[in-house]
């Protein structure tokens, strides 16, 4: 397990959750297309990051591209930590023990190869070229063994001892068959390592010295240290974490739609998925804590997924009410109605130009303060709309005054689709004006 940090950019909460929302909306099949990419680990640490906001305390949770979390009790000053190293087992029904605590093997030579490498032989030298000597051959150094799983979850107890408490836990979708004294075994779902047999803990406490390195003169601590089967399934993941969210909600002030809810553990996914760091180690706590998903930040997802599911027809429609109300012309509010359906599916079509000729309209609302100065709604889209004349647009006579007080509406009241448009820069609305 090596905790690691990415220098990658952040995606902004609004492009993911309006990229999240269209997948979603466009699924057939409960969002397996949008939650695909978000393997069983991503799921398991936005599982962990529920878990501890519904402790309602604060936390910071991190997810390590070599599939671990780390959760710590705050997210400034953390006193404690749980380290848990996530393995799927793909070819068995159980773990032995034996599998936790060899060291892993990878692609690296045996050394014997490279012994018999190092003894050359007359067709291990490089012929001359353009009467050059020849090259010997290149010897390779053998690697030590990479350290088994239980040996780089202890690690993290000793990179972080800094910390008044930390456990650590192997989680898996797999059982762990445990011996005992007798040499029988017996399958569990979880296990405290120091409830093992003394001479198979001691056995393993001499392999985790020797696989770190660690100095005999400093003890082996397996105290809080388990095994123990992820809550979190392999098959549809996301679909467990949505129904953990949606029993968070019972009894509380929280109330998302069931669509909300699927779309808020998405959103958590994604940025669990985005921070987990591929680039350097994470050297210490302020590094870990730069890559954590918090509690405010699942805030933040919350609301945005809750406001995702905010009607775009309904809240113009409100504007329409409130012209209505203000004794707008009836010819202008019926003309509205009739154009609100295709303003609607118009502004979500990115490559049709209703979203620039929008951007427009936001560019001239953020420019003229003036505008939120008027009384009423009528008079803000007729100043509106006569600044946006000026502009001469291409193709904006194509465009109804009464289509472009929908998009208009859509800008006062912030929708979802106003808050992915084009770029518009100043000069551009300046020339135009021109």
């Amino acid at each position: 397990m090596v905790l690691m940090i990415g220098i990658q950019k952040e995606l902004p909460l609004v492009q993911v959750v309006s990229d999240l929302f269209r997948d979603f909306k466009g699924d057939e099949i409960g969002g397996q297309h949008a939650s695909r990419g978000f393997n069983f680990q991503v799921w398991h640490a936005v599982l962990e990051a529920l878990k501890a906001y519904k402790s309602g305390e604060d936390y910071a949770v991190v997810l390590e591209w070599q599939q671990d979390v780390a959760v710590l009790n705050s997210s400034t000053t953390p006193t404690a930590v749980r380290f848990v190293q996530l393995k799927k087992h793909e070819t068995a029904t159980h773990w032995k023990l034996h599998h936790l605590i060899a060291p892993e093997k990878g692609d690296d030579p045996p050394a014997a190869n490279d012994a018999a490498t190092d003894a050359s032989s007359p067709g291990d030298v490089q012929p001359p070229v353009d009467g050059k000597p020849a090259k010997k051959p290149r010897k390779t150094k053998p690697k030590a063994p990479k350290p088994s799983f239980l040996a780089k979850l202890y690690a993290h107890r000793r990179r972080f001892k800094e910390l008044a408490q930390s456990r650590l836990e192997f989680a898996s979708n797999a059982k762990y068959e445990i011996p005992d004294a007798a040499g029988a075994t017996t399958m569990l779902s979880s296990i405290e390592l120091t409830g093992l047999d003394s001479k198979v803990r001691e056995d393993l406490e001499e392999k985790v010295r020797t696989q770190l390195g660690v100095p005999t003169d400093e003890p082996i601590d397996l105290s809080d240290f388990g095994l123990l089967v992820s809550e979190c399934p392999i098959a549809d993941p996301h679909k467990h974490v949505a129904g953990e969210l949606a029993e968070m909600q019972i009894g509380s002030e929280l109330k998302l739609s069931g669509a909300a809810t699927m779309l808020a553990v998405l959103v958590i996914a994604s940025y669990v998925h985005q921070r987990a760091g591929t680039t350097r180690f994470a050297k210490n706590l302020q590094e870990l804590l730069e890559r954590a998903v918090t509690r405010s930040d699942v805030d933040k997802y919350l609301i945005a997924a809750n406001d995702a599911q905010i009607s775009t027809a309904e809240q113009v429609q409100d504007v329409i009410s409130r012209l209505n109300a203000e004794l707008a012309p009836f010819a202008l509010v019926s003309k509205m109605k009739r154009e609100l359906s295709r303003a609607c599916v118009e502004i979500t079509n990115r490559a049709g130009p209703t979203p620039m000729v929008a951007a427009h309209l936001k560019a001239l609302y953020e420019k003229n303060t003036e505008y939120a100065q008027l009384p009423k709604v009528v008079d803000i889209f007729a100043a509106w709309y006569e600044d946006f004349q000026k502009l001469k647009l291409p193709n904006a006579y194509l465009y109804m005054r009464e289509y472009l007080y929908c998009l208009m509406s859509m800008i006062i009241q912030n929708a979802n689709p106003i808050q992915q448009l084009p770029s518009v820069s100043p000069g551009s609305q300046s020339e135009d004006e021109e």
